[in-house]
């Protein structure tokens, strides 16, 4: 961390691509650093989630250069590292394990670790809701033994009326992230156990990931749309594409009904 931490504080303060350029071999040290520790957590994440044993370190790194798609802001570097560990990799569209090494001051939210899947799309969404319904004080329970807490962060503003959970869900149905999070100092990666220990908390939280992989699996067996999510978001022609064959389909069956 006493290559990564400063030059992650330098990319915050100079977002610019010609100080990038004048230190990206500082940034190529970083990122292997950074890769070295992913290829640790791959091993002891491995040990009790047999899924992630098969990633390989493209399969959960991301560049410093901000993809300019997602809009998160106008920035053109990220100001953290980070290391994900889903299902048949970082677009695979399943649930799992991240965390970020972002140093205050942060425009990303600063450093911690997050369990679930990142802005599903609205259908799929649907899908947990549902689940929060029949199944809240079991969501609730999961959730709490994690030790983690609901990602918050955008929430929607109203919700449909068609949903009656206890009181004690209600925040869930607002989430447009099925995700929970801990936030972190940075001390937290300056020990020499920060792997084991990032470890063991995913550990702890084997259990809300496998249930979300259980929704989303259903999901895809049910719904004709894509498994949709904040990294790779499903292209609003597709969407749309997707919709009109389904309402094409329900006026088919329509007329075939009336002409019988």
């Amino acid at each position: 961390m006493d290559v990564i931490l400063p030059f992650l504080r330098a990319v915050h303060h100079n977002d610019s691509k010609e100080w990038y350029l004048a230190h990206r071999y500082e940034y190529l040290e970083a990122f292997r650093r950074n890769a070295s520790s992913i290829e640790k957590l791959i091993d002891l994440i491995g040990e009790f989630d047999e899924d992630i044993a098969k990633l390989e370190v493209s399969d959960c790194s991301f560049a410093l250069v901000r993809d300019r798609k997602l809009k998160i802001d106008d920035r053109l570097f990220n100001d953290f590292l980070s290391g994900c560990f889903y299902r048949d990799g970082k677009y695979g569209g399943w649930a799992g394990y991240y965390y970020q090494i972002s140093p205050l001051p942060s425009s990303s939210g600063g450093s911690f670790l997050t369990v679930g899947i990142y802005q599903p799309n609205k259908e799929l969404m649907d899908y947990f809701r549902r689940e929060f319904i029949d199944n809240g004080d079991y969501v609730h329970k999961l959730v709490k033994e994690t030790g983690f807490k609901p990602y918050l962060r955008d929430q929607l503003r109203r919700m449909h009326p068609g949903y009656r959970p206890k009181r004690e869900h209600l925040d869930y149905l607002y989430l447009r992230s099925m995700m929970l999070i801990k936030p972190l100092d940075e001390v937290w990666f300056l020990r020499d156990d920060w792997h084991e220990r990032t470890a063991e908390e995913f550990r702890r939280c084997k259990p809300f990931v496998d249930y979300v992989n259980s929704i989303i699996a259903r999901y895809r067996e049910e719904s004709p749309f894509p498994v949709g999510h904040g990294l790779r978001p499903i292209p609003r022609h597709i969407h749309d594409q997707i919709l009109r064959s389904i309402r094409e389909k329900e006026q088919t069956l329509s007329v075939s009904g009336l002409k019988e």
